[in-house]
């Protein structure tokens, strides 16, 4: 899944939008398209029951700007910010001897990563609530490959303040983990210095067998620079326990797009401990067809004495696994019509400040942030004017994998170590949204680079074509009404194709198999929805009759390797915009009645002590209480200074639509690495030191994690405090011939709500002007629509893509840039 280091030179197109904010990146992100030419809007009817006059066309789907009422504190630094902090790490006062990464040997001193140190709580919301505060002062997290040191270690270090100046440090990171982050060489993963390494090994083994691959599988590989492989590898993850080794089993599918699901049955065991490549070594295992050996003399001898059993050969024709549509004959006649498509009347009805990142829609406004490693996050989340949740984002998704065959039983994905925000790519107008959404750029610093995600954000709305409430009131051959309204949701997307990033003469080449499409889904009445979805390539396996107990035979010989995908997100809640905030467990469960015996006649045999249902109320007191399985019922997080009209406390609801925690039970590849994902649902104090749920760098130091999700909770008292909601979701995969030759979004999906709930005194719906309601009074039918349906005419060019589709754009710091080792 991960580790593809099999790296093809490409041509990287620089076309997209600009609009990536006024910290601006200067003009260096791409040459832009030009923007959409907007049609001159029709003159609608007055009020909210507009309609085009007949004849008139409709609104085009033009973004509608707004400002921020405050600068975006929480956004990733600019391509000028990162600069600055690069030549300050490369200058002669700070003494690092950097090496730019894209010419670094593995035992040189190069940079890993540059990300924004956001504000504190404290300060961002003295900022937010005050409109003549200063911005809070900003840091940046340096993280820097000492492994020119006689002890090679990653060392964190925080830069600031920024914009670079005279009054410019750097000193140790502290405060923002529990643990020293410094961590040993063997605990990072994979970079272009490593992969190099690797390869170096991994090459000098395979050679040395290619009579005996081409025979038993029909393939070969030589190194990564060979124009003559015939089958590509990846080495799995955890490669490391706690920093002291790193050792790793790498597998062999057919070199091409879909090497993932057509692996052709050879295993090796590599040890990568340390920063000497020539002290690596892929000499210490072979796998093939169910047999192991300890080494290639003894495969060899084997091989030589004919005492080999053989196993399938992949055929070379593999068209069955591309992902290219299947059009002619098969296709349904009425699927060669064009499918329906949203459009926009009236023009767009959200507003978005490009440059801050900031959204308005409904009642509704948030900020959009991004990081390397997680992704999208959104800050200041408010409804009707008041902070509901002051951070709300993903924070790790694990991939756990199970089979009897050392590559898949020893698979464990934590994929913010691969970076959902350095892996989140161009969107692709009508297909992965609507057409006519809104595109944002993100960008990333990572090996020294600005990695620019063109069109990665897309905002847009959609009617979800079922009512979100609606009522029928009498009698149909007397007098009924009926009233509808419909279910208009906003949703925010990216899309992360999780796999390795590596740097290839001054070309950045990704290669990934699952695709996870990321949704803040809002809902008119307050209620908001995360949702993750999976597609893309499966990591399966070779298939022999050993698997039989892992899953199911999905091609001739390839096995689906059952596996978890168990995702963190995280919710910091401020009810009512007041960061004091308590949790609440409802449970539903039998009861018995005590009823006077008047109530009902006594041959109803009804007994005094009837057979009901209850809830039970518990305030969960501490944290040590706090970590959960959902209950027969639902989790509330509750304001208790605050009540409706009825005296109820403010709340809202934890609701999740799906979801599932790690099946395994003690995994030896994922022991104190992801705590979090044996429970539903936790709920801590805000503290600055437990910021992130996981790290990137837990990855392959599991035994000894930069952030134990464990330590987050010690008794602290959850009665009025800053809660922080942790939410775990997840899907048991158990891949089957419908996942072939990609695994489909719609069937590998999962989510959870957070609702209003005694929040308001009446449902919100009922201010929607997206409403009808009908009218019989045995002789008249009469109609009131608030929005009626418009008269114009569309004009479907306005809605056409206008999107170059682009690779990444990597802007190289003149610091960074260098020529491929050799």
């Amino acid at each position: 899944m991960k580790t593809i280091v099999f790296l093809l030179a490409a041509s990287i197109l620089v076309t997209g939008r600009n609009h990536v904010g006024p910290r601006d990146i200067e003009g260096r992100s791409a040459k832009k398209c030009s923007p959409r030419t907007a049609t001159p809007s029709a003159t609608y009817g007055s009020g909210t029951t507009s309609g085009c006059s007949s004849g008139s066309v409709c609104a085009s789907p033009t973004d509608i700007s707004v400002t921020a009422p405050r600068e975006n504190i929480w956004r990733e630094l600019t391509i000028t910010e990162s600069d600055e902090i690069i030549h300050f790490l490369y200058s002669d006062a700070v003494g690092f001897n950097l090496t730019p990464t894209v010419n670094a040997s593995l035992s040189d001193n190069y940079i890993h990563s540059i990300e924004l140190i956001r504000p504190t709580k404290v300060e961002a919301l003295a900022y937010m609530a005050d409109a003549s505060a200063p911005i809070p002062t900003q840091y940046a997290k340096v993280v820097v490959n000492h492994f020119s040191w006689d002890d090679p270690v990653y060392k964190f270090y925080k830069v600031g303040p920024i914009p670079v100046s005279n009054a410019t440090s750097i000193e140790p990171l502290s405060g923002f983990y529990k643990a020293d982050p410094t961590r040993s060489a063997n605990c990072g993963s994979l970079d272009t210095p490593l992969s190099n390494s690797e390869d170096f090994a991994i090459a000098a083994l395979m050679t040395s067998i290619t009579d005996i691959t081409l025979d038993l599988t029909g393939y070969v590989y030589y190194n990564q620079d060979a124009d003559n492989n015939t089958m590509i590898y990846e080495a799995v993850a955890p490669q490391g326990f706690d920093g002291t080794s790193r050792f790793a089993w790498v597998f062999f599918g057919v070199n091409s797009a879909a090497n993932e699901i057509t692996p052709v049955g050879i295993q090796i065991a590599c040890d990568f401990t340390g920063v000497d490549e020539s002290q690596f070594s892929c000499d210490k295992g072979v796998w093939y067809n169910g047999q192991t050996w300890e080494n290639v003399t003894a495969f060899r001898a084997d091989y030589e004495a004919n005492k080999i059993t053989r196993g399938l050969k992949v055929d070379p024709d593999i068209a069955w696994s591309s992902t290219t549509p299947i059009n002619g004959s098969t296709t349904p006649e009425m699927d060669r019509k064009k499918a329906p498509i949203f459009v926009t009347p009236e023009g767009k009805r959200y507003k978005v400040d490009k440059d801050q990142q900031y959204v308005e829609w409904m009642d509704y406004t948030f900020y959009i942030a991004n990081d390397g490693p997680r992704g999208i996050s959104l800050f200041n989340v408010e409804y009707l004017g008041e902070r509901i949740i002051y951070e709300i984002g993903l924070q790790e998704a694990i991939a756990h994998y199970a089979g009897n065959n050392p590559s898949q039983l020893s698979t464990v994905y934590v994929d913010s170590s691969y970076g959902f925000g350095r892996l989140q790519y161009q969107l692709v107008e009508g297909y992965d949204t609507p057409y006519g959404a809104t595109f944002l750029d993100s960008w990333t610093h990572f090996e020294g680079e600005t990695i620019i995600h063109n069109s990665s954000i897309a905002i847009f709305e959609i009617d979800v074509g079922r009512p979100i409430q609606r009522h029928l009131d009498g009698w149909f051959y007397d007098s009924n009404s009926v009233e509808v309204t419909k279910d208009i949701k906003l949703i925010l997307r990216t899309i992360s194709t999780i796999g390795e990033i590596i740097l290839w003469c001054y070309l950045t080449v990704p290669k990934g198999n699952y695709d996870y499409i990321l949704d803040y889904i809002f809902s008119f009445e307050g209620t908001i929805e995360y949702k993750v979805s999976a597609s893309g390539y499966l990591q399966a396996t070779y298939y022999t009759e050993l698997e039989y107990d892992y899953g199911y035979r999905i091609h001739d010989a390839l096995h689906g390797s059952m596996h978890d995908h168990v995702i963190l997100v995280k919710v910091d809640f401020d009810l009512g915009a007041d960061t004091a905030n308590s949790v609440e467990s409802v449970t539903i469960g039998p009861r018995t009645q005590n009823i006077p015996s008047s109530w009902f006649p006594s041959d109803m045999n009804i007994t005094s002590n009837p057979k009901t249902m209850g809830i039970t109320r518990q305030k969960i007191a501490n944290e040590d209480d706090a970590r959960m399985s959902w209950p027969q019922g639902f989790m509330l997080v509750t304001n208790e200074n605050q009540t409706n009209a009825y005296g109820e406390k403010r709340a809202y609801r934890i609701l999740p639509t799906t979801y599932a925690t790690l099946a395994v039970e003690d995994s030896p590849f994922m022991t104190d690495g992801a705590n979090w994902s044996h429970d539903n649902v936790a709920f801590s104090v805000y503290h600055e030191d437990e910021r992130y749920g996981s790290d990137e760098f837990n990855q392959e130091a599991h035994g000894k994690p930069l952030v134990d999700f464990n330590t987050f909770f010690d008794s602290e008292s959850l009665n009025q405090t800053d809660i922080v909601a942790w939410v775990t979701l997840g899907m048991h995969h158990v891949p089957n011939t419908q996942d072939v030759p990609t695994t489909l979004a719609h069937t590998a999906t999962t989510s959870f709500l957070i609702t209003p709930f005694n929040y308001f005194n009446f449902e919100q719906t009922r201010r929607s002007a997206q409403s009808i309601k009908l009218t019989y009074d045995g002789t008249n039918l009469t109609t009131a629509e608030y929005s009626k349906l418009p008269t114009c005419s569309v004009n479907m060019t306005a809605y056409a893509s206008t999107e170059d589709f682009t690779a990444l754009n990597i802007y190289n710091n003149v610091l960074a840039k260098g020529t491929k080792r050799e």
